[in-house]
């Protein structure tokens, strides 16, 4: 095959991929946004550090004080929120824009957690965040991208159809796949959940703050 051909059907693969992954980029380049601000910013103002510190104390002291089942059955009810606030805004014409800017603060949030922990600990943040901390949020980010994927979808398709061209679909098929692709999805809370049952019953008692 001549190296032109090959080297135009390596840019219409990448184009393609591009294409079907855009909301997926999308997503995950506002997370990757959130979470270096979040680790830039976070001792820029006062409320922030007073607040991570407020956080950790809960955090560390009711997995200190709460077994396996509890601490997953909590995280996972905090996942919900994360993914009832998605979904909720893919559900309007703004979406497109609220949920990018959702994702934005969530990243933000960890970035600064992981910054305070850092800031705060030293070594002993590090390995918290390495071992506690980190795996469990990292699959729920990982969920909450793919959820905001299909509530831009969802709202941009929502936004065409008040345009005055706007090609008229049954709107009501597409919330209902909507609908379940987001109710799957909050399984990746699920198992962040259950991670983080795991590694806080399992792990927490080897760190003293």
């Amino acid at each position: 095959m001549p190296k032109g051909k090959v080297l135009n059907l390596s840019k219409y693969r990448v184009l393609e991929f591009l294409k079907k992954n855009l909301f997926s980029i999308i997503g995950f380049a506002f997370l990757t946004v959130g979470v270096i601000l979040g680790l830039s910013l976070f001792d820029d103002f006062k409320i922030i550090p007073e607040y991570l510190n407020g956080y950790f104390s809960s955090y560390i002291g009711y997995r200190n004080s709460s077994g396996f089942f509890a601490v997953s059955f909590k995280s996972f009810l905090s996942s919900l929120y994360l993914f009832l606030i998605i979904y909720v805004f893919g559900t309007t014409i703004f979406g497109v824009v609220t949920v990018p800017i959702c994702v934005t603060l969530f990243g933000f949030f960890y970035g600064a957690a992981v910054a305070f922990l850092y800031s705060e600990y030293a070594l002993k943040g590090v390995a918290f965040n390495a071992m506690i901390f980190l795996p469990s949020n990292l699959i729920l980010l990982l969920f909450i991208i793919f959820a905001s994927r299909y509530a831009m979808i969802f709202s941009l398709d929502i936004a065409k159809l008040t345009l005055p061209n706007g090609i008229s679909g049954d709107l009501s098929l597409q919330f209902k796949e909507y609908s379940l692709r987001i109710l799957v999805l909050t399984l990746g809370g699920l198992l962040a959940a259950l991670i983080d049952g795991l590694t806080s019953s399992g792990l927490l008692k080897f760190f003293e703050f």
